[in-house]
Order: C-alpha cells, then sequence, then structure tokens
C-alpha cells in the first residue's frame, strides 16, 4: 500500500473515532493567538476554545511574535479540552503573496502558470514557495479588463515559514491535516446565508480589520473573485493616536479602545445559548461528520425560494436587507449599521485621518476592479470582521463610503453551546468578530 493511500485510510479511521468533532483551528493572528473546536452540526457545536493575546512588545514584530505563539501552542493546547489529535492552521495573510494575475486560456495548467510567474514577480526560486490560486468564475460572461484571458487569485507562501508553522503544531502533538489561505476561511465561515441558488448572485465584500492589516475580500455567493491584503490595520490608528496625543503606543491604544463605541450584538440563531452556563444548546442536525456539514450546506431550501413577482437579487438579499425594525438578519451578523446609532470613529482629540483616508482609499480602488471584473458590478453588501470590526464608528464611516447594507461578523453567536465547554481566554458573552478566521477554518475540509 503506497504513503497516499495509508493517509487516506488513517485519516477515515480518525473521523470514525472522532465522530463528527471537526479538526483543531488555529490561527496564528497578530493580536492573539486563537484555538477553536466545533462538532459539525447546523448550528455547529463548541468542543473547546482558547486565545492567548500577543504581548504588547511582540505587536510590531512579526519574528518574535511567531517565536512566542510557536512555543506557547503546546501549553495552550494542553490546558484545554480540545479532542483528539487532527489539526489545522489558517496562513496569516500578511505571510503570503496575494495578487491578482492573468493568464491565457487554454494550453499549460493553471497551477504550473502559477508556480512560472508567482517566483519571477517575487524574484526568489520556485522551489522556495508553496502555492494556492482561484480561478476567478465569470457567471456573467463579462470580458473582463483583458478578453480571452482568464483571471486568477495567486498565493504563495514561504516553505520555511509553512515548514515552522507545521513543526509548532507537531511539537503540540498534533497531526496536521490542513493549512488554508485566510481568504478562504473567512468565506466558508458564512456559508450558511449561501445556501440557496440564486444566493450565488449575490456580491459580498468581506473586510477583515485586524491589528496589522485589513483583508478584503469579494465573493458572489460563496465563490471567492477578489482579494487583497491593505496594510492599513489597527496598530496605524494607535500610531496615528500616539502621535497626536504625544504618548507611547501603549497609552495611545488603550485610550483609542476606551473611547470606542461598540457595534451592538449580533443575532443569535433562535435557541442558541449565550454566555450564560446551564442553558440548553440546540441539538444539532441529524447524522454526523463532514458528510453530515456538507449536506446540511447543500440542502436545497426551496421553502425559502423568491416569490414569482420578486426580483431574484432581492429575494437572495431579503434576509440581511429587511429594516432593523420588524425585519430579520441571518444569526451571528448584526443588524445593518445604517440602523444603529451613529458614532464617531474617533474623539476630535484623536487624529486618525491619515491611517483612515489610506484604509477608504484602498477599499474603493478594491471596489474599482470588482467592478473593471464584471461590468461595473456593484457590492450588494458588507460583512465586516476582525478585532477592530468592534468599533462602530469604523464601520460606519466605511460603509457610507461604500454605501451598501453593512453588518459586523460574530460567527460565535451562532454556535449551539451548554456554556460548560472549556476555555481559555476568550469572553462568549462579548461580541467576538476576530474569531470569523478560526470560525471557518474549523469548518474547512482537510486537504493533506
Amino acid at each position: 500500500m503506497s504513503l497516499v493511500s495509508f493517509g487516506k485510510v488513517r485519516s477515515a479511521a480518525m473521523n470514525t473515532l472522532n465522530g463528527n468533532t471537526l479538526p483543531i483551528a488555529i490561527d496564528f493572528g497578530v493580536s492573539s493567538l486563537k484555538i477553536l473546536q466545533l462538532t459539525a452540526g447546523d448550528p455547529p457545536s463548541l468542543v473547546a476554545a482558547a486565545c492567548l493575546p500577543t504581548p504588547e512588545d511582540f505587536l510590531g514584530d512579526p519574528a518574535k511574535r511567531f517565536e512566542f505563539q510557536f512555543k506557547a501552542l503546546p501549553k495552550l493546547v494542553r490546558s484545554v479540552g480540545f479532542k483528539g489529535k487532527r489539526a489545522m492552521c489558517a496562513i496569516p495573510a500578511a505571510q503570503m503573496f496575494c495578487k491578482h494575475m492573468q493568464f491565457p486560456r487554454g494550453g499549460v495548467g493553471v497551477a504550473e502558470l502559477v508556480r512560472q510567474a508567482v517566483p519571477e514577480a517575487l524574484g526568489c526560486a520556485a522551489e522556495a514557495l508553496i502555492y494556492r490560486h482561484v480561478v476567478v468564475e465569470n457567471p456573467n460572461g463579462a470580458a473582463g479588463p483583458a478578453a480571452g484571458k482568464q483571471e486568477v487569485i495567486c498565493m504563495a507562501a514561504s516553505r520555511q515559514f509553512i515548514g515552522q508553522m507545521m513543526d509548532s503544531i507537531r511539537d503540540a502533538r498534533l497531526e496536521p491535516v490542513g493549512m488554508h489561505p485566510e481568504c478562504l476561511t473567512a468565506v466558508r465561515a458564512f456559508e450558511q446565508i449561501h445556501r440557496r441558488e440564486n444566493d450565488a448572485s449575490v456580491a459580498t465584500l468581506y473586510l477583515d480589520i485586524a491589528a496589522g492589516t485589513t483583508k478584503a475580500w469579494v465573493a458572489h455567493g460563496h465563490n471567492l473573485v477578489f482579494a487583497k491584503t491593505i496594510g492599513v490595520g489597527g496598530r496605524d490608528l494607535d500610531l496615528a493616536v500616539a502621535r497626536s496625543l504625544e504618548c507611547d503606543l501603549t497609552t495611545a491604544r488603550s485610550r483609542r479602545l476606551n473611547a470606542a463605541v461598540l457595534v451592538a450584538e449580533a443575532v443569535r440563531a433562535q435557541g442558541v445559548p449565550g454566555a450564560r452556563a446551564g442553558a440548553a444548546p440546540i441539538p444539532p442536525a441529524a447524522g454526523c461528520g463532514m458528510a453530515m456539514l456538507a449536506a446540511a450546506l447543500a440542502k436545497d431550501a426551496t421553502d425559502a425560494a423568491p416569490k414569482p413577482d420578486a426580483p431574484a437579487d432581492a429575494a437572495a438579499l431579503a434576509e440581511d436587507r429587511r429594516a432593523p425594525r420588524g425585519g430579520l438578519t441571518a444569526p451571528g451578523l448584526t443588524m445593518d449599521l445604517a440602523g444603529q446609532n451613529a458614532a464617531p470613529v474617533a474623539p476630535p482629540e484623536f487624529d486618525v485621518r491619515e491611517p483612515l483616508e489610506m484604509l477608504t482609499d484602498e477599499i474603493a480602488g478594491c471596489l474599482r476592479y470588482h467592478q473593471s471584473l464584471f461590468g461595473g458590478r456593484r457590492i450588494d453588501r458588507v460583512i465586516f470582521m476582525g478585532g477592530e470590526a468592534r468599533h462602530r464608528g469604523l464601520c460606519q464611516h466605511i460603509a457610507r463610503r461604500v454605501k451598501s447594507p453593512a453588518h459586523v461578523a460574530d460567527p460565535l453567536a451562532r454556535m449551539a453551546r451548554t456554556g460548560k465547554e472549556p476555555c481559555h481566554g476568550v469572553d462568549f458573552g462579548a461580541m467576538q468578530p476576530g474569531w470569523t478566521t478560526v470560525f471557518g477554518l474549523g469548518l474547512c475540509p482537510t486537504d493533506f
């Protein structure tokens, strides 16, 4: 028997032993190391969760931060009751090359074209990188900026860095079974709102506003069509505050966070308990394992089909566009930010205009590129995630520029849990948009 075949048999056996418990998901984020494990279901159920904040001194030093997180991972895993040994991790967006490229159709395969083009763009050897790519689907048949070519989102990461992540997982006595770019894990986190056939026509802008960077991703339904990492994040806002107040970064961050107005709580699925211990969970759907999860995500929602006299796009957005008064919003999302009381990005004495303008200009450029690919097509809605998305004024400011309905994600709000699951360092009673990447990663398929 070949090694590949043996690996598949072993993986199948582990799935059987673990029932419907999914692999442990690990996110090496800038502000914290997050670990989450779910049980497959609709909604998914919490098994365990852990979070370790990054020391202030390491926030601006990626090398020291990763060294700290890699060393801390084994102890953090042992301190919380995770099940099994299978683990997956997200490839940090800041450690990935991500660029749209166009290649001739036909002839050489896309994977080989990516392997040729990316090292040339980076000026390094092909063997020094690992690669991912997404071919941009164009259901409307628009020619795009270059007719006769195919649009491809090319991604690559240092093979050495990926090896370090893998070693850290093995040092924690876990078995790596998957590794996914953040853009794909984020889209996966929202598959439950893209089940209907008409949802494929809904263009969603996902904005992950984190401590180090902001990631802009556009998906049509659950198909990723645009991805870009923007080098502006919460740390840049802290730096601007530090300059305007003439104080150190730690003080600036503390004052900015204390002055922020937070977004309203996300909608919870009916019956899904909050942070209160002892509340009764929603039972998982019948069946188990990834097959059950796939079936739940792919089921035919004929009862939710649009009425004959309603436009298809309007029906597809009905759940998320209804007015806050008497309307419904998908579980795990807040009400439309336009319906929440207006809040400032920051107090007048905090001069954050420069990073804020840089951020909004970059986002506007992303939207223009998307429109160029799809014949002027506009964004239907915005979903904010990442730790900085807790701040209402910041999200409202960006939403006004995008001019689309906007929501903040709290995927943990739609988990089934009893309140007795082993957890460390995470408050389930508060909005947690920063857990979107690791939540989506927990639902991703294994790819090793």
